[in-house]
């Protein structure tokens, strides 16, 4: 019922209904007891939720073959935070035997939704490892009750651990759906660590979906200094626009007098020129350098690397999963944030080089019609591998309205607004207003600038809200 991975260990099975509350009741004494020989004093309160519901073919035959029906899976640990949990799992009925096609629950293969939402799920593992936000952005949330996981969510630490719960049963599940590798286009590079540079993603196969190919968002330095010649120029020419967009013509807000006025009330002046000055001197410092050092170990050409930054990384990563289809297996491919950029442009690049469209799907994507015409900092381009000066139906991004990270640049293709019902009255639209108003750029330098933290802070919320991949 665990793996590896999971923080919690499993200690019991729900076998028949009268027994379940007796079997939790007798496993936390035995707990208590194990706690308190050990000297883990004092003994922190039990926490009891609901879990995902499991698939367990294995489980089902083992209980069947002692007279059981296997109903429900409890696993009761002693948390990292130091917090006792409880999960109750349901478990799927049906035969005891999986699917000839190795198990696939996940996606049912009868819906696109269902599609989507596997898709999503891969997009949250494809990050290794969760790296929350700061408790400075999280304590308030979760002390006014707003925690994603539900007002019984009280502090910090039950975030964080449930956040880490969370990311480990997704990696249970997708592991059990299909194979998962690290697709690295036989570059041999190891980008999955925060302090590393290179382009991270993974491949998944099942014969359902055929190949999946996810490319990571927005996680290490490398990353972070790579996106800065993508979207910098946008941040600061029309991006202070398109939040206002956002809110009034996707959203249907009202733009107040205090949004109006909220961009002469600290720095405006010196914000785009630190963002600019910035921004330039982070990728020209260390990271120009590490990918030219980067191409050469690869056997790249460091002249293109050095006018494209990943872009050559992602290509080969690309065309070393399309070689290695199999006759009439289909490809789709996928991101989250500069992921979704970085799997927009691949799905045009294939489309430009072998006239092939391939499904692509997005999740609060940075878009790519205008920086892939003419990256910041350099003088390169993306114009002979993709053509951005048309639409490509075969891409389709999903954003929260109020995402402003996910509205930099234009969408290369077609784009559904998830969240907009109920808006108004919605917990992003109660963090993001603490922000909308102020520019882009003010927003982008907050945090670096002397009295901003606050603001800097409140970005953070908004984003958490709209943006970050496990919400």
């Amino acid at each position: 019922a665990a793996t590896s991975d999971s923080p919690l260990r499993p200690l019991g099975f729900r076998l028949s209904r009268p027994m379940s509350a007796m079997v939790a009741r007798l496993l936390f004494v035995l707990a208590v007891a194990v706690a308190r020989a050990s000297g883990q004093h004092p003994f922190p309160p039990l926490r009891s939720e609901e879990g995902r519901r499991l698939a367990a073919p294995a489980l089902q035959e083992a209980a069947s073959a002692l007279g059981f029906k296997l109903e429900a899976v409890h696993t009761l640990g002693l948390h990292e935070t130091g917090s006792w949990a409880h999960s109750r799992r349901l478990v799927e009925q049906g035969a005891a035997s999986g699917p000839a096609d190795g198990g696939r629950r996940l996606y049912s293969g009868t819906t696109r939704r269902d599609f989507v939402r596997l898709l999503l799920q891969l997009n949250v593992v494809a990050y290794t490892i969760n790296d929350p936000y700061l408790e400075d952005v999280l304590k308030p949330v979760v002390e006014a009750g707003d925690s994603m996981y539900g007002p019984s969510i009280k502090t910090y630490a039950e975030e964080i651990a449930k956040e880490a719960a969370d990311m480990a049963a997704q990696w249970a599940e997708v592991r059990n759906e299909g194979n998962v590798t690290v697709a690295e286009g036989r570059l041999g590079l190891d980008a999955a660590a925060l302090d590393s540079v290179g382009v991270h993603a993974l491949e998944f196969s099942a014969p359902a979906v055929g190949r999946l190919l996810v490319f990571r968002g927005s996680f290490s330095s490398g990353d972070f200094d790579n996106i800065k010649a993508w979207i910098s120029g946008f941040i600061l020419k029309k991006g202070t626009a398109m939040m206002k967009n956002q809110w009034v013509t996707v959203g249907g807000l009202p733009w107040t007098e205090k949004l109006q006025g909220r961009k002469n009330s600290i720095f405006l002046a010196t914000s785009e020129s630190v963002f600019s000055t910035g921004s330039w001197w982070w990728y020209h410092s260390s990271f120009y350098s590490q990918i030219l050092e980067l191409a050469k170990k690869s056997g790249m050409d460091p002249a293109k690397v050095a006018e494209t930054g990943y872009w050559e990384f992602t290509k080969a990563i690309t065309e070393s999963v399309r070689t290695s289809l199999a006759a009439g297996e289909k490809l789709t491919m996928s991101g989250h944030s500069q992921g979704g950029g970085r799997a927009a442009l691949a799905s045009m690049y294939l489309e430009k080089k072998y006239n092939e469209k391939h499904d692509t799907v997005t999740f609060a994507a940075v878009g790519g019609l205008c920086f892939s015409r003419d990256l910041d900092y350099t003088s390169g381009n993306m114009l002979a591998d993709v053509d951005p000066y048309t639409m490509h139906d075969q891409v389709t991004e999903y954003v929260h309205p109020l995402d402003v990270y996910g509205h930099f640049d234009y969408d290369v293709g077609k784009v559904c607004s998830y969240g907009t019902t109920g808006l108004a009255e919605s917990k992003a639209r109660q963090y993001c207003e603490e922000v909308f108003g102020y520019t882009a750029a003010q927003l982008m330098v907050a945090g670096t600038v002397p009295g901003t933290s606050d603001l800097a802070n409140a970005f953070a919320r908004c984003r958490h809200n709209t943006h970050a991949v496990l919400e």
